[in-house]
């Protein structure tokens, strides 16, 4: 009988544990390899799975835009009392529709009344000194005349009788009666100037507080809705303060900015469309009214042209400094039949789709297409609206695939 000490026995346990971790850190490899491999068949085989969908032949419109940001721009006009005082009454309200003529507001007038009143005294009374001053004017000048008259005859008579004078007195007669003449013409000069000039320079004062008064009452010089109101009854106003905003007669404009290198498409009558954020559900129309020929640079020296465009029927929920969306149409084929670009197929040189028929059945059918935006094809020929065309959904991480798209698209697609 074999006797195994203590020691021999501990030494063989630990080989047997020894063992027993490499066989589980074995199987746990081959386990994780194992999982590794499942895990990558199954990606690749999703990977492989094709999808396909479904849509019907509907009509739309197909366009290829410009697209810029914009601000929703009101055609303002501000008025302002071109004197001041305090605000006795506001004949409208914000959002009040007005029309050219229109009150808008009056001014306490009490004081321009008084100035007026007061000018037109000093008028009669300046009318009244005026002809007391001309009917004296008018008997110094009879005066002068008869005076000059007199001395004209009795220099006829000298030269009549010469010997009967001596030389110096007839001398000194002729040299009262030009003095006279001088006279006589200068006293006519200025009768006539005042009587010209009249009452010019007291009439101009009443006409100016004749427009002063008239000017304390503010009308509406455009057609258009009041959009904003600065002042309160009873509250003072200064002449250069502005007073009220008025929209002119409901004209909504979206201005932008188009850089250098796409300002050559832009072109004034040209079709457009403008979105806002606060209202997704609508597009509005319009047309470019305007390109500034002077460029703005922004802080980058990026060169830009401002453009004008006046939106079509803008309705009321459009606001004054909204931001926009701006679409300007370079191209656009409207009501037309469409299908996703990705449905048609070049086949032998042809293009095709797959169409379901009535028995929902695939069937490859020929088709002729027009226009295209590289999402939607216009169909000319081959099918029918309401038809259901079945297509391979394009891979959305595949550059390549995105790129041939492209290339197809200038290749087989005609332009209308």
């Amino acid at each position: 009988m074999k006797i195994v000490s203590a020691e021999s026995f501990k030494n063989l346990a630990k080989l047997k544990s020894k063992r027993s971790f490499w066989l589980a850190l074995a199987l746990a490899l081959l386990l994780t390899a194992g999982l590794v491999y499942w895990y990558k068949i199954q990606n690749n085989h999703q990977a492989n799975e094709v999808q396909y969908l479904q849509t019907q032949v509907q009509r739309g419109d197909i366009l290829i835009g410009l697209d810029s940001d914009g601000t929703i721009d009101f055609s303002k006009v501000t008025l302002r009392f071109d004197v001041r005082g305090t605000i006795a009454e506001i004949l409208v309200a914000e959002g009040e529709q007005v029309r050219k003529g229109d009150i808008i507001a009056r001014l306490d007038d009490r004081d321009y009344q008084d100035q007026y009143q007061l000018a037109l005294a000093r008028l009669q009374e300046a009318r009244e000194q005026e002809i007391t001053s001309l009917l004296d004017d008018e008997l110094t000048l009879q005066k002068a005349e008869a005076d000059l008259e007199k001395l004209r005859d009795e220099v006829k008579e000298m030269e009549t009788i010469p010997e009967a004078y001596a030389a110096n007195e007839i001398k000194q007669k002729k040299y009262e009666l030009a003095n006279k003449e001088t006279e006589l013409r200068n006293l006519r000069q200025k009768y006539e100037l005042k009587k010209a000039r009249g009452l010019d320079q007291i009439e101009l004062e009443v006409k100016m507080a004749k427009e002063d008064l008239e000017d304390t009452i503010l009308y509406a010089p455009v057609d258009g809705v009041v959009l904003h109101l600065a002042k309160k009854v009873g509250e003072s106003l200064m002449d250069e303060d502005d007073f009220a905003t008025i929209h002119e007669d409901n004209t909504v404009k979206a201005i932008t900015k188009v850089i250098e290198y796409d300002i050559g498409q832009i072109k004034v009558g040209q079709r457009v469309y403008v979105t806002v954020e606060a209202l997704p559900d609508k597009k509005f129309s319009g047309q470019v009214t305007k390109v500034n020929a002077l460029p703005s640079a922004d802080s980058s020296g990026l060169v830009n042209y401002d453009v004008e465009i006046t939106i079509k029927d803008p309705g009321e929920d459009l606001k004054d400094g909204m931001t926009c969306a701006v679409s300007f149409v370079l191209k656009e084929v409207k009501n037309c039949l469409i299908v996703p670009y990705q449905a048609v197929k070049m086949v032998q040189g042809k293009q095709v789709v797959t169409v379901l028929n009535e028995q929902g059945q695939e069937e490859t059918r020929q088709i002729k297409t027009g226009f295209t935006d590289g999402t939607n094809v216009e169909v000319l020929e081959g099918l029918k609206g309401n038809e259901t065309v079945v297509y391979r959904k394009a891979s959305t991480t595949n550059n390549a695939t995105t790129s041939r798209t492209t290339n197809n698209n200038q290749m087989f697609f005609r332009s209308r």
